[in-house]
């Protein structure tokens, strides 16, 4: 299933991973346009994975100073019950993996049936 990150937030989003597969990077208040390749899936839907990402340094425009470094955040988060794993029909299988930044200490995960559809999640 492709990633697709979507970033609700002020800041950028660089090296956006869930377990050990890239998902992609974000710009500000984005996301939905374009999907990294592929999370495998798992054998236990319910079992929680790791979402890592880094918030992007930010630097005064006059002056050039970096304002705030970067910062790497890991959270724990679930799969939603209801999706592709526990849908019979078939045609679920190539749905999207959604990696929502909420806030800058949140991450959710969502499925949607197209990575435009994860900009609405």
């Amino acid at each position: 299933m492709a990633m697709v990150p979507i970033n609700h937030t002020d800041r950028y989003a660089a090296d956006i991973f869930v377990d050990k597969y890239w998902a992609g990077n974000v710009t500000r208040h984005a996301g939905g346009g374009a999907a990294a390749c592929c999370y495998p899936g798992l054998a236990n839907w319910s079992q929680p994975v790791t979402v890592t990402w880094i918030w992007g340094w930010e630097e005064d425009p006059q002056t050039k100073a970096v304002t705030k470094p970067d910062e790497k955040h890991t959270v724990v988060a679930h799969f939603p019950a209801d999706g592709p794993h526990s849908d019979p029909d078939p045609n679920r299988d190539d749905a999207y993996v959604c990696v929502i930044l909420r806030d800058l200490n949140t991450a959710e995960l969502a499925f949607s049936p197209s990575a435009s559809g994860c900009a609405d999640k």
